[in-house]
């Protein structure tokens, strides 16, 4: 009977921080319940491409599983574990989500999953998550003060360290942290008092546009919409020509469910002449933030780009808002605006290497082959672009032309061990398309065989 070592990794916690413990737990072929030959066949050999590091390998393996059991939740979680390992977070969470639907909110997949949106930074996905772990496991209350302040809520990370000492005893991290947040509210408290002297001044210089300024500004760090909204509409009532209370008014109006008048703000600020692009860009994020938890909104996004493309033309916006978008999942979008930056200039190196990546992680072979080979004229040394002209290669069924260019990729490398594993992985499967084991076999050789 087939059986392999699964490790799960448990939590121990020490003050403040979390250490790893590895336990193995054994799966044999009676753990998978009832399925079939072929895709216990197909699952442990994924379990052992794993474990020689053949990520790819292994996902092709467990896509072939998933076909055949499409509710099984440990496929889901393997699928996940490998797309982790390269570097696939979108794919992983899409897994990890799966797995949870089947199996429940299991401490190791939310756990797992917690790592995901940490390693993207998605902040706030990952506080949610981590507020379920600390209702399974107390333990993980430990993380949530640090998870609270990446998401500027200072109240509920004070709130968690005071609990925490209740629960355990105070101790060095968290009484420092506690002091430092103590301070902060403190000096709100004193922004507070400077409001009113600022409300004093503008009550005898009704014209003082910097007044303004500061007084929505000071009330935005409070979180005082009703205080931001008087004075965002008393600039535009005084100053009229001014723009600069639509960078407050939009927010205010699309929080209080006035999606026009919202729009109609964020249309004059993507016009206006008076804001800088950056001030433009951040309103633009600020809205598709908005709209995920906002169904109403959802559906007015892609006119809202649009009105943003047709003023706003200017390359460092279009990559903060493809980074963005990406960053969000929405690669589709992402794409978009790297698209548009390509047309703004097309022999920047670093758009050119984002581009190709998200055409490779959106299927778009054709595409990601043909701007890597355009590139190529330019930038004839750079091993990435052959890298991503050969994987480009082998998805479009030319590997005989992927083996050349993944070799001339090779041999610019200079100490890149990462980029030399990925070159590898993919000269074994341009040699596997090709019918030549034993050469796909030596490459994955020679991936193992690099440290990173």
């Amino acid at each position: 009977m087939k059986h392999f070592l699964i490790f799960a990794v448990l939590f121990s916690f020490s003050g403040a921080f979390a250490q790893e413990e590895v336990a193995a737990i054994e799966v044999n072929e009676d753990d998978l319940g009832e399925v079939s030959d072929g895709f216990k066949e197909n699952f442990f050999d994924a379990l052992s491409e794993k474990a020689r590091e053949n990520h790819d390998r292994a996902i092709e393996k467990l896509l072939i599983c998933e076909r055949l059991e499409p509710d099984n939740g440990a496929v889901q979680f393997e699928l996940a574990k490998n797309y982790m390992a390269s570097n696939a977070f979108a794919k992983a969470e899409t897994s990890l989500l799966n797995a949870i639907k089947i199996s429940g909110d299991r401490e190791w997949l939310l756990d797992t999953l917690n790592e995901v949106y940490n390693r993207q930074q998605e902040f706030e996905k990952a506080v949610a998550i981590l507020e379920k772990l600390a209702k399974i496991n107390e333990d993980y209350e430990e993380l949530l003060p640090v998870a609270y302040l990446r998401v500027n809520n200072s109240a509920k990370a004070l709130e968690s360290i005071k609990s925490l000492d209740r629960k355990l005893g105070s101790n060095t991290e968290r009484t420092a942290l506690k002091n430092r947040l103590e301070q902060n509210q403190q000096q709100k408290e004193i922004v507070s008092d400077n409001l009113d002297v600022l409300e004093e001044q503008l009550a005898t210089n009704p014209k003082n546009e910097q007044i303004y300024i500061k007084l929505i500004y000071g009330y935005s760090r409070l979180n005082n919409m009703e205080k931001m909204l008087e004075f965002a509409e008393k600039l535009e009532e005084e100053l009229p020509e001014s723009d600069k209370a639509q960078l407050a008014l939009y927010k205010i109006y699309l929080e209080n469910g006035d999606v026009d008048k919202g729009l109609e703000s964020m249309n004059r600020v993507f016009e206006s002449s008076q804001l800088e692009t950056v001030s433009k860009t951040e309103v633009l994020k600020d809205f598709i933030q908005t709209s995920t938890t906002n169904p109403a909104l959802q559906s007015l996004l892609e006119n809202v780009i649009e009105d943003f493309s047709s003023n706003v033309e200017d390359l460092e916006a279009y990559k903060v808002l493809a980074s963005y978008f990406k960053q969000e999942k929405q690669l589709q979008a992402a794409l978009k605006f790297y698209e548009l930056g390509m047309e703004l200039n097309d022999q920047d190196f670093e758009l050119i290497k984002n581009t190709a990546l998200l055409y490779l992680d959106t299927g778009a072979f054709a595409k990601a082959e043909q701007l890597s080979s355009n590139a190529l004229e330019s930038y004839p040394s750079q091993p990435l672009l052959y890298l991503i002209n050969g994987a480009a290669l082998n998805q479009t069924g030319d590997a005989k032309k992927a083996l050349v260019q993944l070799d001339t990729g090779l041999s610019y490398l200079l100490d890149e061990p990462q980029l030399e594993r990925d070159l590898y992985g993919q000269l074994a499967i341009a040699y596997e398309k090709l019918g030549d084991n034993k050469k796909a076999a030596d490459a994955r050789a020679k991936m193992k065989a690099i440290s990173n």
